[in-house]
């Protein structure tokens, strides 16, 4: 019971229409560039900003996969970026720079 509670605790902070993934996955961030926000929204506060090959977590999308929820690695920061901006793909994982 106190798991669901907690679980239900969590759900209720994430914005509608976000959803959860089942665990997380290593991902990076394949563009110069990538505005991490507090929010699946253009309109959202900045939360912080991922450069080209820079590792974080993939946590899950939006219903409409639109926006990806992530974690930072190093920084710790915790926000969306547009779905596009990332690479989860194993093949895709490694460093593209020179």
């Amino acid at each position: 019971m106190t798991v669901g509670v907690v679980v239900l605790a969590v759900l209720a902070t994430w914005p509608a229409g976000a959803v959860a993934a089942a665990g997380e996955k290593p991902c990076r961030i394949n563009t110069d560039t990538a505005i991490i926000r507090k929010q699946p929204s253009k309109a959202a506060a900045k939360a912080g900003i991922g450069y080209r090959d820079q590792r974080c977590r993939f946590h899950g999308y939006t219903r409409d996969v639109a926006w990806a929820h992530i974690t930072m690695k190093g920084s710790g920061v915790d926000g969306w970026v547009d779905r596009a901006l990332i690479s989860t793909a194993k093949e895709q994982l490694a460093p593209t720079g020179p």
